[in-house]
């Protein structure tokens, strides 16, 4: 038997991020980390652009705190460097300068990516409510990526159990195809021979037995086609429209009745019936109920079939009588 598929938990997992602190002046670099310490977060340093650039080679990081100006490579030369990489192309980016409003070019740092400006005298409260925004953010993201990871599993795993249940019932549909209806076959063989050469010889209750007999097994046989149908349609997709199931009933109809144009049978098909269904699977539904109602009512002088609908409990269901 297949085994079970296993349920994961998707539990919350709480973890450290990574921030990025560039500056080339060690002691404005102490000042930052002591302020961002009690976000209890992990503060990278990098004393120069070309430092910070290899830092992003090696980790992803929440957020990025970088000082306009600095030697050989400024804060505007290294943001336009991390933006050409995709993997930091989107990281958050705060510029902090002691450089006054005017004499920064706003303009060009935002063109670059940049999120916000922190201009010197740090305000510790508002330096780290804004990096906690661009902190919980990342944990959001990172909790998505760990969910979509998961889910993934799941549906993995599910897809694998399915699977295995698909072969179990290709296994029971062969099983009924053959080691069922074998003796099925035979014991029909037996029961028409017994009705052809000694049916005469027969009093009309033992022939009535037989006939009996000969229908439950057709209607066995029919069993057996029914499950087999049943395996066939569970094993392909789906698509879903809307049909016109009166529509399809009728022509249906009319093609048993072609098939058969001494069967007299009265048919009553209720108007207006339509279904959200596979259009093809709705059809060898109909053609199977409709096919069965006809054979098992050939023998009634005055069979009546009604395929229409009810509602019960507050669903619609439709039917084929006999």
């Amino acid at each position: 038997m297949a085994q079970r598929a296993t349920t994961t938990r998707l539990a919350p997992v709480e973890t450290k991020v990574d921030i990025l602190l560039v500056d080339d002046d060690a002691t404005k670099r102490f000042a930052l980390k002591a302020v961002l310490a009690p976000l209890g977060q992990n503060v990278i340093e990098a004393a120069s652009g070309s430092d910070a650039l290899r830092q992003l080679l090696r980790q992803d990081f929440a957020v990025i705190l970088l000082d306009v100006r600095m030697p050989v490579m400024d804060g505007f030369e290294t943001a336009q460097l991390i933006r050409q990489r995709p993997r930091s192309e989107l990281t958050p980016i705060i510029f902090v300068t002691a450089l006054d409003r005017a004499e920064t070019d706003m303009g060009r740092g935002y063109d670059l990516g940049a999120v916000d400006f922190v201009f010197a005298p740090v305000v510790p409260a508002i330096m780290r409510a804004k990096v906690s925004v661009f902190v919980e953010l990342y944990k959001a993201q990172q909790e998505l990526r760990r969910y979509r990871t998961q889910l993934e599993r799941l549906v993995q795993e599910r897809t694998t159990a399915l699977t295995a249940i698909n072969r179990e019932l290709e296994a029971f549909s062969y099983s009924v195809s053959h080691d069922l209806r074998a003796p099925l076959l035979s014991f029909n063989g037996l029961n028409q021979s017994l009705l052809e050469d000694y049916g005469n010889a027969l009093d009309p209750r033992a022939k009535d037995y037989l006939q009996r007999m000969r229908l439950a097994s057709d209607r066995m046989t029919s069993v057996f086609d029914g499950l087999q149908m049943l395996f066939r349609l569970t094993s392909g997709e789906i698509h879903r429209e809307q049909v016109d199931i009166s529509a399809m009933a009728r022509d249906v109809v009319d093609e048993m009745r072609a098939a058969n144009p001494d069967r007299r049978a009265e048919v009553g098909i209720s108007e207006g019936m339509t279904a959200s269904a596979d259009p093809r699977l709705a059809q060898i539904l109909l053609t199977n109920l409709i096919s069965n109602a006809f054979k098992f009512t050939a023998k009634e002088p005055a069979a009546r079939i009604e395929i229409g609908s009810e509602m019960v409990d507050g669903d619609t269901r439709m039917f084929v009588r006999d």
